[in-house]
């Protein structure tokens, strides 16, 4: 049988991930830089709370005076903030092993070990709550390229290159920081969803994307439980087109995702073109909520639906570990 591609399956988990980002307010991939009277002004804040904590208080890191002053001056706090190679939150330590840089580029080398010896396997992701900060406009990279089973450790390859390809940034220091991570990912396949298409109501409640022409089900109350963080909330024809409404409670915990399609018994598939809601307002529960419904949509003429069967590839994690992990060292080969 044919599988649902991974370029759908990416799709669908950036549009869940972007939610994470914008939650964040920061870019891995880029710096914005803030306007002039803008920058005076937090400089005046940062003089201001300098005083007030001390000229101590850039080298110990006090975090009101360090984010103020990366507005202003990032090569600054960056020379400022106190080296610490590795760091360890709910008993799980992240350690710089080497780095190596040329140029204007680096690719440093980092471990994840879970001291506890048992929450983490060859599935580890950051969830995208990475977050770098260097005292040059960069670009950079976190990819996982190993895990050692025998001691639960996974090494991650973290490349950072200036935008300036001119500059020479050996000795310069950069901090990351991780807010989650999630583990013991699962992948279900082909899983076939038990939906009786003589029953569909001819009549259905809609509204309208926030960011398109596009027509979907209004959010609505479990029909059918696939398994624990799916169900089924909706389904019915929007025009000449299916829509089968997804609900996963938990995808903002557990990046639950899916991808749903139609198949009939001579092996033909019908993949759904899934819609989001649109923007989420940060903060605002019911808003947040939203977004846990998707709708998948299909060409599929209502006389031929009987011929297929709704299936499912579903992905999620079983461990989440919130903490709080930074690790500043300078950049120079070792």
């Amino acid at each position: 049988m044919q599988r649902v591609n991974d370029g759908y399956n990416k799709k669908h988990l950036g549009n869940i991930r972007r939610r994470v980002q914008d939650e964040l307010g920061v870019s891995f991939s880029h710096r914005t830089h803030s306007s002039r009277m803008k920058r005076i002004a937090i400089a005046f804040s940062v003089f201001v709370l300098s005083v007030l904590f001390g000229t101590s208080a850039l080298a110990m890191g006090v975090p009101e005076v360090n984010a103020l002053l990366y507005y202003v001056m990032p090569e600054t706090a960056q020379f400022f903030k106190p080296v610490q190679m590795s760091d360890i939150d709910q008993n799980i330590e992240i350690n710089v092993e080497s780095a190596y840089v040329h140029g204007s580029k680096a690719e440093i080398l980092v471990s994840v070990r879970d001291l506890d010896g048992d929450r983490l396997d060859d599935s580890i992701d950051f969830y995208d709550s990475y977050d770098l900060r260097t005292g040059f406009d960069s670009v950079g990279t976190c990819n996982q390229i190993g895990y050692d089973a025998s001691t639960g450790t996974a090494t991650f390859l973290i490349e950072i290159s200036s935008m300036n390809s001119d500059d020479l940034i050996t000795g310069k220091k950069i901090t990351l920081s991780f807010q989650t991570i999630l583990s013991g990912k699962e992948t279900k396949m082909a899983v076939p969803i038990q939906m009786d298409w003589s029953s569909l109501s001819n009549e259905v409640i809609t509204e309208k994307a926030e960011h398109s022409d596009a027509m979907l089900l209004v959010p609505g109350e479990e029909i059918l439980k696939i398994m624990d963080g799916f169900m089924i909330t909706g389904v019915g024809y929007v025009g000449e087109q299916l829509h089968v409404q997804l609900c996963t409670p938990r995808r903002h915990q557990f990046d639950d995702h899916a991808a749903l399609y139609l198949e009939n018994e001579a092996g033909a598939i019908i993949l759904a073109n899934s819609i989001y809601r649109g923007g989420y307002i940060s903060g605002d529960p019911e808003s947040y909520k939203r977004a846990d419904y998707i709708d998948f949509v299909f060409d599929v003429p209502n006389d031929l639906l009987s011929d297929y069967k709704l299936y499912g590839d579903f992905y999620s994690a079983t461990t989440r570990i919130d903490g709080d992990w930074s690790i500043t060292f300078p950049l120079e080969n070792n």
